[in-house]
């Protein structure tokens, strides 16, 4: 409610409204997400709660807002008759991301998948 102004107004014309937001966030959270693993791993074997949670605040905002300049986007791509569909369209594309990761992700850490349909020769 507080910030979705500031991230609508605030834009370089150079990038464009949107691509100024989306792109410095996704590269910044893929950025803290490579360069913190192995910190947050230890962290979490060291159970410090305070740190992990630090981290994930800021993860948590940074994605928040990647989602309201991708909403922003959705409203202005969008044809006026097909605004409505835009929750709908964003909804069925992240079950499918979740569906997908989770799911491929398991089979690939499943040893008689991987050795019927990944593997020459089973391990």
């Amino acid at each position: 409610l507080f910030w979705s102004p500031i991230v609508d107004s605030i834009y370089s014309r150079r990038y464009g409204r949107r691509k100024t937001w989306i792109v410095p966030i996704q590269s910044t959270t893929a950025a803290i997400l490579v360069l913190c693993a192995d910190w947050t791993q230890a962290q979490v074997e060291d159970a410090n709660v305070v740190n992990v949670t630090a981290l994930f605040c800021v993860l948590v905002l940074l994605v928040a807002t990647q989602d309201i300049a991708v909403d922003g986007w959705a409203l202005t791509m969008l044809k006026p008759h097909n605004i409505g569909w835009a929750s709908t369209c964003q909804t069925v594309g992240m079950n499918i991301g979740y569906f997908t990761s989770f799911t491929v992700f398991l089979a690939f850490n499943d040893p008689s998948f991987c050795n019927a349909y990944l593997r020459s020769e089973p391990q």
